[in-house]
């Protein structure tokens, strides 16, 4: 499709007949503008880490912005807002916003778990570019759909696991796929973060300016009670991933790429310590993850612990050098690799290895513009994998994650497979979708 300006582009949908306006908005038909044209945009969420997507759409046309608390942590963004976007529409259910604003470019998701497919969703059968938080999804079964979506039409997508688009990240898999480890056949990933729930606290009003309803969204009706908004439900069943969810995309996101674990046919994962209470996850937990080999890589075992849990030792460290507790070990024949939280910062095992090896030859492309950058040129010229987090990734490496949370919830070792996103257990097997709740079933339907 030829490029416009936005004068012509805002004429065109202004004046074109109805067929015109179908075709240039057929989800799935790649759009591509002028170099300094901006895109149309709106952001879901606004407080918190959703800030950041803020300030990339006030770069852009920001048309429309939904935030259930316009009271709380997002009154700073939502002034930029109103002071550099002031035609910007707000709203606190983005169903309304899809609804009244049902032509956009690309969407902006910073909302907690339970949100993140039922606003993607949205937005990709409406054919925007999305770019969501992690984990991509709450349950597995999300996750799928969304990459199955995202890929159908061809749209540009990336999930904010942002050292994904970092030099440190590529780093990582040219040592790997240039041979500096060998044969790398464990891995152990550390992630300091506490996140659980024990019980649910006493009712309470819902403050001013909060819309319950529209923060509740897919869940289970509950009545507000003091330590889930606007952060701690990262740590309660219906709406969050706990530790591993809120961590493992970025700190297990390096083994995944370089030993290309997202290419396994399957894998076991079974949780050795941890386990859920009755409202809330593991506050810490020790994951096995059990690899076959892929192509010509060996086997291999990933181990996850959270919280207050780490390796006893790790090989190839120097003598006295403690375990991180962010980060990851690739434990080769050769030499041992680390790499801190959101993969930063990778080196080598011991000292007198990381000194006297040379920089390996690139193997990986480096990113373009970064994390954001190339999901925003995505959107721009039509380059659906630009962005190298697209769903097409980010889903499988969320499906592993998430796995470990199925681990934990049945109590039991699995075998996930990811042809079919089932696994050998028919307890796990019922939690891998939920059922939303009245009025949120938009994307649920099963498939005829």
């Amino acid at each position: 499709m030829s490029k416009v300006t936005n004068a012509s582009r805002r004429r065109f949908l202004k004046h074109s007949t109805m067929a015109s306006i179908t075709f240039m908005f057929t989800p799935g038909i790649a759009r591509t503008y002028a170099a300094n044209e901006k895109l149309v945009m709106a952001c879901i969420g606004a407080g918190g880490q959703a800030s950041g997507g803020i300030n990339q759409a006030l770069g852009q046309h920001l048309v429309a912005v939904a935030e259930v608390d316009q009271n709380d942590r997002a009154k700073g963004s939502l002034a930029k807002v109103k002071e550099k976007q002031p035609d910007a529409k707000l709203y606190t259910d983005y169903r309304k916003l899809f609804d009244e604003h049902p032509k956009l470019d690309a969407v902006w998701i910073g909302t907690p778990d339970h949100h993140h497919y039922p606003a993607a969703i949205r937005a990709l059968n409406a054919g925007a570019g999305v770019y969501c938080e992690k984990p991509l999804t709450w349950s597995i079964w999300e996750a799928r759909g969304l990459r199955e979506v995202a890929n159908d039409k061809n749209l540009a997508t990336q999930m904010g696991n942002q050292g994904h688009s970092s030099d440190s990240i590529r780093l990582i898999c040219d040592h790997v796929w240039g041979g500096t480890l060998g044969e790398v056949k464990e891995v152990h990933c550390t992630c300091n973060r506490r996140f659980s729930a024990k019980g649910r606290p006493d009712s309470q009003p819902v403050p001013a300016g909060l819309d319950w309803e529209a923060w509740l969204g897919v869940a289970p009706h509950r009545d507000f009670h003091k330590g889930l908004h606007p952060f701690s439900w990262r740590g309660y069943l219906d709406f969050g991933t706990g530790s591993l969810g809120d961590m493992a995309c970025h700190n297990v996101d390096g083994p995944v790429w370089a030993l290309k674990l997202n290419e396994a046919e399957s894998f076991e994962v079974e949780a050795e310590f941890g386990k859920p209470t009755d409202e809330g996850w593991p506050a810490e937990a020790v994951i096995v993850y059990r690899f076959p080999k892929r192509g010509d890589m060996p086997p291999v075992t990933l181990t996850w612990y959270h919280g207050g849990k780490r390796p006893k030792e790790i090989k190839g460290l120097d003598e006295g050098q403690p375990v991180q507790s962010q980060g990851s070990y690739l434990i080769g024949e050769k030499c041992t690799l680390y790499s801190g939280s959101h993969c930063q910062g990778t080196r080598l095992w011991p000292s007198n290895v990381n000194a006297e090896t040379p920089k390996p030859k690139e193997l990986v492309k480096r990113s373009p513009k970064g994390h954001a950058g190339d999901f925003l040129e995505g959107c721009r010229t039509g380059q659906h994998l630009l962005p190298s987090s697209n769903f097409d990734y980010a889903a499988r490496l969320t499906e592993i994650v998430l796995a470990g949370n199925l681990a934990c919830l049945v109590g039991e070792k699995l075998t996930y497979n990811f042809k079919d996103g089932k696994t050998n257990n028919a307890k796990a097997n019922e939690l891998l979708k939920r059922q939303p709740r009245k009025g949120w079933e938009l994307g649920y339907e099963e498939k005829a």
